[in-house]
């Protein structure tokens, strides 16, 4: 910091630093003579300011202090003789009122920032009247760790209170944060980012390790409140502890770079869309030879059938194709997978549950997209419920007892009551004939895959090179990222060009297929 940059910066500050004075002091010709000392005192030691970005800070402190200093003054001064047989109440004037108010509003935000161990200790012993021996016994030291916590404790409320700490952006606007998962589990995961909290931490640890009070400033949210979100956080992985502070330990994207995936991914598969309507035109002689079955089925949901299996199937192989190994890493809640997060705004193709989910007697595929259905299916809803109603439909069993699941099949056009008896709204294949119909169409899903590996090389580098190099695993997030744009892409131009519609009604992206595999 250089004298000319100094000057430069009291100059454009000046109006500021006169109207501070005159709200702290009430009092407009005091606080002309103290804005003139914070501007004395600025130029007299702005060689001790470390680095540009420290300016303000130190000139706000500066001009704390001396407004400090003149109320201390000014009480000194001001004294009046009180006569022998004077009987009434001694009167504190207003300044040390305010004055007073102010020391208690600081000593309690620094109480705040003090992390558990130095807060419990001050206020048992300040506050509560517990002797050093008491509280030792409480927390199991000694009665010499408990005078050092005391005396570093005091050292740093001290230094707390003559700072001017400056709140963080997130205090005021936190971000919009949205959590995604690809794995066998995501139990634990999607309850802890219901609130705004958990998310906004995981965004203000990202780019470096924060301390517990450097959240606190950031969120500005006391740190008795943030332990216990940290600690969880901490425990299911998605925090890490960097000696003193924490890191988080999860990628994030937004959408700006998810959207500039899509667009690559529908790029590159435009060429290919004539290609893929030919292989789907022969899927469907082969479905014919199949036990494939759906009542409701006409010409373009046997496209669909067929359009879905190819995106599947091929983003499946791709990853034979890719650089990046997916290694579905183990996670705190006992599953293998990826937790990642999505900064701001965010905009889905898919909706609501989305995969392959095992069951008694076989496995269901879902791929509730956005542009082809509102309809959204979970298996796994009112404890295997509906999983159990989807196999007895496809059995035409009688109606079950089972109220809420049905209704919610019901609803969302999953199954059918005809004669008491459940009928499936989805079509259904067995396992083998599925796998002997994929392997007629293998040359052209092989092909497809061989695109979608590049383009999902191509995705976890770039987000490699915005991810903190500390956080594992964004290629493979990347990747992951990468196979749902190319999917959703290819539905989109399929749809454009008018190879398939939304249909009338009927289930196009739930299928069931029959033993296990």
């Amino acid at each position: 910091m250089t004298k000319k940059q100094i000057e430069t910066i009291i100059q454009e500050n000046m109006q500021k630093i006169y109207l501070y004075c005159v709200k702290r002091l009430e009092n407009t010709a005091a606080a002309q003579d103290v804005a003139s000392d914070i501007i004395l005192e600025m130029l007299r030691s702005y060689h001790r300011i470390r680095s540009d970005g420290a300016v303000y800070g130190y000139m706000w402190r500066v001009a704390n202090n001396l407004c400090k200093n003149y109320w201390r003054e000014s009480a000194k001064e001001r004294h009046t003789e009180i006569p022998d047989d004077f009987e009434g109440a001694c009167c504190i004037s207003p300044e040390e009122n305010m004055l007073k108010a102010e020391e208690i509003m600081l000593l309690r935000r620094e109480l705040s920032l003090l992390r558990e161990r130095y807060r419990r200790i001050m206020i048992s012993y300040y506050i509560g009247g517990r002797t050093c021996k008491e509280i030792a016994n409480q927390y199991n030291l000694s009665v010499s760790n408990v005078k050092q916590y005391l005396f570093e404790g005091r050292k740093k409320l001290k230094e707390g209170m003559d700072m001017v700490r400056e709140y963080g952006r997130l205090s005021y606007a936190p971000e919009k944060f949205t959590m995604n998962f690809w794995g066998n589990s995501s139990s634990g995961y999607w309850e802890l980012f219901e609130r705004k909290l958990p998310g906004n931490l995981i965004i203000a640890a990202y780019e470096s390790p924060k301390t517990l009070e450097e959240l606190s400033l950031e969120m500005g949210v006391g740190v008795p409140y943030l332990e216990d979100e940290v600690a969880i956080l901490e425990k299911m992985g998605l925090l890490v502890r960097k000696g003193k502070a924490y890191q988080s330990n999860m990628v994030l994207y937004d959408e700006q770079w998810r959207k500039a995936v899509y667009d690559k991914a529908v790029e590159l598969l435009y060429p290919k869309l004539e290609k893929v309507k030919q292989l789907v035109d022969k899927g469907l002689e082969y479905l014919a030879e199949t036990d494939y079955c759906y009542e409701a089925a006409d010409l373009n949901t046997k496209k669909w059938f067929i359009l879905l299996l190819i995106i599947w199937e091929a983003g499946m192989m791709s990853e034979q194709k890719m650089n990046t190994k997916l290694t579905f890493p183990l996670l705190q809640n006992g599953s293998n997978g990826y937790v990642m997060g999505i900064r701001g705004e965010y905009h889905t193709d898919t909706k609501g549950i989305y995969g392959q989910y095992d069951m008694s007697k076989g496995y269901m595929r879902i791929m509730n997209f956005v542009k082809l259905s509102d309809k959204v299916l979970n298996p796994f809803e009112y404890q295997n419920a509906v999983g159990q109603m989807l196999e007895a439909a496809v059995e035409r069993k009688q109606e079950p007892e089972e109220v809420a699941a049905l209704s919610t099949l019901l609803k969302n056009r999953f199954v059918s009551v005809k004669d008491g008896k459940l009928l499936p709204e989805f079509a259904a294949i067995s396992n083998e004939d599925y796998k002997t119909l994929k392997g007629k169409l293998g040359e052209g899903i092989n092909q497809l895959a061989e695109l979608i590996g590049r383009h999902r090389d191509m995705a976890g580098n770039e987000l490699r090179k915005k991810t903190p190099a500390v956080i594992a695993e964004a290629n493979e997030v990347g990747a992951i990222v990468s196979m749902w744009s190319m999917m959703e892409g290819m539905i989109a131009l399929a749809l454009e060009d008018g190879f398939v519609t939304k249909g009338d009604g009927q289930n196009l992206s739930a299928f069931y297929f029959r033993t296990k595999f």
